[in-house]
């Protein structure tokens, strides 16, 4: 997996806020404390 598509950004539905995902250890690497999504950074969506 490449460098960007290892880290991807969801927003929680409780808060309403980004968080980053790491996708190859399934873990949280990030909040965001502000409005809007991390820049530069993928957004997951879902699969069909």
């Amino acid at each position: 997996m490449s460098d960007k598509k290892k880290i991807v950004q969801v927003k929680n539905p409780k808060t309403g806020k980004y968080v980053k995902i790491d996708r190859e250890k399934g873990r949280i690497v990030a909040h965001k404390k502000s409005e809007g999504p991390f820049k530069g950074v993928a957004v997951a969506r879902k699969r069909n």
